[in-house]
């Protein structure tokens, strides 16, 4: 079922950032610890991650508008996609976002806005050509349900966290020599250096496995609103087919994209996406799930 679908990626999602709060608080044990204080670098590694989270979601907004280069949608030339963002968002029982327009030929789009308040999204002029009105209208619901399901809080809070990460390991490798002699200071010391170089590629593997379980949330959620998930299959199917220009898409902002346009070389572990064969299996199979005569 759909709902059992959202219920246990959310879960997931805890879980993941519950490790992202292990491996700060640990690194941060073995800052403490060189310096002679172990339980003041926990405190401090997990207050400078919450302080670094607040001042990036205040800022995530107007910070993916800029870099993705979107501009206010006119509604008199996209009357359809006012139409479908509208709609959406009174279904999903939220205020109408803002609407932008990308410019490329490309199929995608993105949510960002610190709450449902002051969400936006934008969507490429290649969608706007190349979707009928319902395989819209399940991109649009994909993406009302990042912002319906705070996911751009989440995936703040993974990325600042995942930063951290790296900056606690990079304190520990310039520090891994204070004040340690001895055999045991030695083999804390390695100890501390291979935390150090092995914690960056954990936390950025967390980071991209949270950013996976809120896209098959998405597309669970989207399924609700619209009602017709044969529409967000079908949109899945197309971008299938199409060849992205990576040069005009931001690689940081990979995550918040409908579709990852890097995923012809994105490694399965450090995908911000799930493969779209599999999106589409999964929507299929609750299409079955709620119609067993269909299979």
């Amino acid at each position: 079922m759909v709902y059992e679908d959202i219920a246990a990626n959310k879960n997931n999602t805890f879980i993941l950032l519950f490790f992202y709060g292990v491996l700060i608080a640990g690194l941060g044990w073995i800052i403490g610890v060189l310096y002679g204080d172990p339980y003041s670098g926990i405190v401090i590694g997990v207050t400078a991650s919450f302080v670094m989270t607040f001042i990036s979601y205040f800022n995530s907004d107007k910070l993916a508008i800029l870099s993705s280069g979107a501009v206010v949608a006119d509604r008199k030339i996209y009357p359809g996609l006012y139409y479908a963002a509208e709609g959406m968002a009174l279904a999903a029982g939220l205020p109408a976002p803002r609407v932008y327009v990308m410019q490329s030929e490309s199929i995608n789009a993105f949510a960002t806005g610190r709450d449902p308040k002051h969400s936006a999204i934008a969507v490429t002029t290649g969608a706007l050509k190349k979707l009928t009105k319902l395989e819209l209208e399940g991109v649009i619901a994909h993406e009302m349900s990042h912002v319906k399901n705070y996911d751009i809080l989440v995936s703040t809070v993974a990325a600042v966290m995942a930063g951290a990460v790296f900056m606690i390991s990079d304190l520990i490798k310039r520090s891994a020599f204070r004040g340690r002699a001895g055999r045991a200071g030695i083999i804390f010391v390695i100890l501390a250096i291979a935390a150090a170089i092995l914690a960056p590629i954990g936390a950025m593997a967390i980071k991209f496995a949270v950013s996976r379980q809120r896209e098959y949330m998405a597309d669970a959620s989207a399924v609700l609103l619209t009602r017709y998930p044969q529409g967000l299959i079908d949109a899945l199917e197309k971008i299938k087919k199409e060849s992205y220009p990576e040069e005009e898409y931001n690689s940081g902002m990979q995550h918040m994209y409908f579709a990852n346009p890097f995923r012809f070389r994105a490694d399965q572990l450090f995908s911000t996406h799930p493969p779209l064969d599999l999106r589409i299996e999964r929507l299929k199979g609750n299409i079955y799930k709620e119609n067993p005569k269909m299979g």
